[in-house]
């Protein structure tokens, strides 16, 4: 409060606007921002929350770091033609109900999935929106990353395996990738790095349609953001799950047949966190 009382120059921020419009092509000043104005301090960023997701991990994965989470495609489930089992149960609407551990609320589990699929749409909506309304790649992210925690919350790691078939350090790696090759890309055309071209066209039945090359880099926040709450999820939640029950002796993922469905079936510990 001292320093900013004892300002002399004018301050940057009436500006703000202004160059949003004109030097990033867009109305949302934060996302703009972010991701045109300052995208060398938001790209640093990106790799610290890389380095922070991986330190979380590296203290809970004790031996490696391999992807623990059951998979439905690992079930040894085949279905027939008319979506009967081959043992001749019907297949449950729901990918994961037919294995409801004790503890799990039902209501919750079901409610969780059919919003699930809305809030990750309105994810997408907010990355592509965010340039010139409300929303942008952090905040997107952060919405996907609710409802991947929602799941893990109804259903525990089963419910997080099937809401997320592609590895967090794959969604990380990839984020990064994306947003660094937006930065270099530039380079090759003359331009500054992390320069960023503005395309309008009128598109049949989208009308006026305008595009900044900056959303690619908004896309690699997005994966990045989404990547780190999964991370999280997967670590500090799901495996630390699992080693609670490896030392109960429940049973555990592992390469027999049927193993899989085990660890979805196999009951809550008294005292867990889920």
């Amino acid at each position: 409060m001292v320093a900013a009382s004892a300002r002399t120059a004018d301050p940057i921020w009436p500006d703000l606007p202004a160059l949003t419009s004109s030097f990033g092509h867009g109305l949302n000043v934060v996302n703009v921002a972010l991701v045109d104005l300052r995208g060398w301090d938001t790209l640093g960023e990106l790799t610290v929350v890389v380095a922070a997701a991986t330190g979380v991990a590296s203290l809970i994965f004790v031996n490696s770091r391999e992807d623990t989470l059951p998979r439905l495609r690992d079930l040894p489930e085949t279905l027939t033609a008319d979506g009967q089992r081959t043992d001749g149960e019907p297949r449950a609407w729901l990918p994961t109900s037919a294995a409801i551990p004790t503890g799990r609320s039902a209501l919750l589990d079901v409610v969780v999935r059919l919003l699930f699929h809305g809030l990750i749409v309105l994810s997408v909506y907010l990355l592509f929106a965010g340039h010139n309304a409300a929303g942008g790649g952090f905040a997107g992210g952060l919405v996907a990353g609710i409802a991947l925690a929602a799941r893990y919350l109804a259903g525990g790691p089963a419910e997080l395996g099937a809401a997320a078939p592609v590895r967090a350090g794959r969604l990380l790696g990839l984020g990064v990738a994306t947003a660094a090759i937006t930065a270099i890309v530039p380079l090759f055309f003359g331009r500054e790095a992390l320069y960023s071209e503005f395309f309008e066209a009128t598109v049949p039945i989208l009308g006026h349609v305008e595009f900044v090359t900056a959303t690619f880099f908004d896309i690699g926040v997005y994966l990045v953001v989404v990547g780190l709450v999964l991370d999280v999820l997967r670590s500090l939640g799901a495996e630390v799950d699992r080693q609670r029950l490896e030392d109960a002796g429940a049973p555990t993922r592992d390469t027999t047949e049927g193993s899989v469905r085990d660890t979805l079936e196999a009951p809550t510990p008294e005292g867990s966190a889920t």
